[in-house]
């Protein structure tokens, strides 16, 4: 997918809308919101995985809780200024993903999928069950307010802005991606691995880098998470938000570089606004897939897309 006119103004349109909101919603609207920009960061980088090189990954939950969990413990307990600390939980975030991906993805099959999601459950364990490290059940209170050179998102409105302003940095950052040689290799790879290797492509080589890179996009969602809330614990990123993760690339559209941000702001809104059906939410997530897939097969975005090339 090249870079093209609608592209630009899509994104323009993007910025203007996310910089406006807040006026016309109330807290808990931009709360929702900020929210919405978390998991659309995370969906971003997934979406580069999962809908370019096929390969599915059930532990970017996990991810996300290793981002939030290391800006936590070294800004509470190191007193470590909150961007180094990001930096710090991208990078060791991006390290174990490496370290747990190198093996996995040199072999085909869903072994990726089977070993992310044992991952998952275990990270979330540990994170509830460590105490002296992770607080246990009752987490780490007291994560500072994000703050750059002096400036600090000390309200849920500037954390509402700093978030939307990465996811769309990142979000631009993914069609850099796609548009690169090394995208290229990535939908080759997603449309026939051997034809690909056959073709020059260093099959295992790419699977990896962008397993490590859709894991740090996660790592720099749950890090800014933790500023958002001021609080981090382990029951935040269970398996339900797996699940949600996985909803919003398919009722997005997955492999297009819209669906990820699309799917993040219906998706969110949804689970937000259940009401007292909020205990049926994983019953109407998994509804909402399987509709998707059965109904719109290419998500939201894939299916608008055909009717304006029809």
């Amino acid at each position: 997918m090249s870079w093209r006119p609608t592209n630009t103004a899509g994104v323009v349109a993007l910025t203007a809308i996310a910089i406006i909101f807040p006026l016309f919603g109330g807290a808990s609207t931009v709360t929702v919101m900020a929210l919405g920009g978390l998991y659309a960061i995370v969906a971003i980088g997934l979406n580069l995985l999962v809908g370019y090189t096929g390969k599915i990954s059930f532990g970017h939950n996990a991810f996300m809780a290793m981002g939030a969990y290391a800006s936590g413990i070294l800004t509470v307990r190191y007193e470590w200024s909150p961007l180094s600390a990001m930096i710090a939980a991208a990078a060791s975030t991006g390290l174990v993903a490496f370290i747990m991906g190198a093996p996995i993805l040199r072999v085909r099959g869903h072994y990726l999928a089977m070993i992310t999601l044992a991952f998952s459950q275990v990270v979330i364990i540990v994170s509830t069950r460590w105490t002296e490290v992770t607080g246990g059940l009752t987490g780490i209170p007291g994560v500072p307010d994000f703050s750059v050179f002096g400036f600090s998102f000390d309200t849920k409105l500037k954390m509402y802005y700093l978030i939307w302003g990465i996811a769309i940095v990142l979000f631009l950052f993914s069609f850099r991606i796609v548009d690169s040689r090394f995208g290229r290799a990535l939908r080759a790879l997603g449309a026939h691995e051997t034809a690909a290797g056959a073709l020059g492509v260093d099959v295992v080589r790419c699977r990896i880098q962008i397993f490590v890179l859709s894991a740090v996009y996660a790592a720099l969602a749950g890090s800014l998470y933790a500023h958002f809330l001021n609080y981090v614990n382990g029951t935040f990123f269970d398996l339900s938000v797996m699940i949600q993760l996985m909803a919003i690339l398919v009722v997005g559209g997955i492999g297009t570089l819209w669906g990820p941000v699309v799917g993040a702001v219906l998706l969110i809104w949804v689970s937000q606004n259940l009401g007292a059906y909020a205990e049926y939410s994983q019953l109407i997530f998994g509804l909402l897939y399987g509709g998707a897939l059965l109904f719109l097969p290419g998500g939201v975005v894939g299916e608008v897309a055909a009717r304006l090339k029809r």
